[in-house]
């Protein structure tokens, strides 16, 4: 227990003093997501939040997405203030690791020149991906009752360039 008091203590005091200017906040970033993309469209209005402690800050946006039976969700977070969680976050990712047995595979891919990482569950035929962003955002997709590239041609689609 003192082991994992230690090591957050420290995660804390590392994000902290590495934080730089703040994120943007979330009702901006809820007008980066499409209106509608890849036959999807808009399923309520978008989610999101904004979050600062001493100096570090993120914010996150959210909007679900529908097009018959598939469900798409599209997720847009913020760690300009929070530098160390988006280190962690995308470190492996670029690493070559890979994963499948029966039930997922998982794979860390390069996506014009952005690294993230994909899963696809097979059973449930979901498609994962997040993918690191101007070493700030991470972009988030997740379909359902999709092929397995479903989630990397959506991010294909993005229009990302509007992201300062």
């Amino acid at each position: 227990m003192k082991i994992i008091l230690t090591s957050a203590l420290v995660l804390i005091s590392v994000i902290s003093g590495v934080s730089q200017d703040k994120a943007i906040n979330y009702k901006e970033l809820q007008k980066m997501l499409p209106g509608s993309i890849s036959g999807y469209s808009p399923s309520g209005d978008p989610d999101g939040s904004s979050f600062e402690m001493n100096g570090m800050s993120y914010s996150t946006a959210v909007q679900d997405y529908e097009n018959g039976d598939s469900e798409l969700t599209i997720s847009i977070h913020d760690y300009q203030g929070a530098e160390a969680m988006y280190s962690t976050a995308t470190m492996a990712w670029s690493m070559g690791m890979s994963f499948e047995d029966d039930e997922q595979s998982a794979k860390g891919v390069n996506i014009d020149g952005a690294q993230g990482w994909h899963v696809y569950q097979k059973e449930d035929h979901t498609s994962e991906l997040m993918v690191g962003y101007k070493e700030r955002y991470l972009i988030t997709i997740v379909v359902t009752e999709s092929d397995q590239e479903k989630a990397v041609e959506i991010f294909k689609k993005l229009d990302l360039s509007k992201l300062p």
